[in-house]
């Protein structure tokens, strides 16, 4: 009698202890559980912010894109009211880019297109020279197999300017240009000579005219120039920067 109490006991202390374990082991693995879904969610959201962001800098470089290209464009329009914006409409992102590739301010290139033709994107210099960048043909075809071809421009009799007249074709050609100027001559202002006079350009007023230019243009903060000019403090917070 005494060891069937003993072993009753003994089986009853067993089970206790084995529902005990068993009540533990659920329990960690309830909390397991939890801190594998909380980690679960913070991945998630982390992950969703990282996409979210992308999207919103995705977003805000386009806007940003939008207005630097209605700034070129209208900056276009002021200094020459009769200039067909239609025909100008893809030239401030092909400006942006070709300048980037030649590792210049885009508003330099803007200096440069502005004092070649006065962003007349028709206009025909006496040697022959077409568009806005004032590129000869000849000095074009160099670079077709880079740039890509274009329709050569008829001078005589039937007129027709070729594709040198369009915008961004004179931009693509003349950065395509200048880029190879720079693999010799990697300074701005030897190169912008070479640009103006060919290989034997000795004429710095070229550069002067186009440097004088690109400065007044570094004023319009609404271009985003590469090098904009440090803003004058206010005197008041010229004198508490020294306090």
């Amino acid at each position: 009698m005494q060891y069937c109490l003993h072993f009753s006991f003994t089986f009853l202390q067993t089970q206790r202890d084995a529902g005990r374990r068993a009540k533990q082991k659920e329990g960690r693995m309830r909390r397991l559980n939890r801190v594998l879904a909380s980690v679960t969610l913070v991945g998630v959201i982390a992950l969703g912010g990282v996409v979210l962001t992308r999207q919103v800098l995705a977003v805000a470089g386009e806007a940003n894109a939008e207005r630097l290209n209605r700034a070129v464009l209208g900056y276009i329009g002021e200094k020459n009211p009769l200039a067909p914006i239609k025909a100008f409409q893809r030239f401030p992102e092909v400006l942006v880019a070709e300048a980037d590739r030649t590792k210049i301010d885009h508003c330099l290139a803007l200096a440069q297109a502005e004092v070649e033709s006065e962003f007349k994107h028709d206009a025909v210099g006496g040697a022959g020279e077409v568009g806005l960048f004032q590129t000869l043909p000849s000095t074009a075809a160099l670079f077709e197999s880079t740039v890509g071809p274009f329709r050569r421009p008829v001078l005589k009799g039937q007129r027709d300017l070729g594709d040198l007249a369009i915008p961004t074709v004179s931009a693509q050609f003349a950065m395509a240009y200048l880029r190879d100027i720079m693999t010799r001559r990697p300074n701005i202002k030897d190169a912008l000579t070479e640009y103006n006079g060919g290989p034997a350009g000795r004429h710095p007023h070229y550069y002067r005219m186009v440097m004088g230019t690109y400065v007044e243009i570094l004023e319009r903060t609404e271009l985003k120039c590469r090098y904009q000019p440090t803003p004058k403090r206010p005197p008041v917070m010229a004198l508490l920067a020294h306090v």
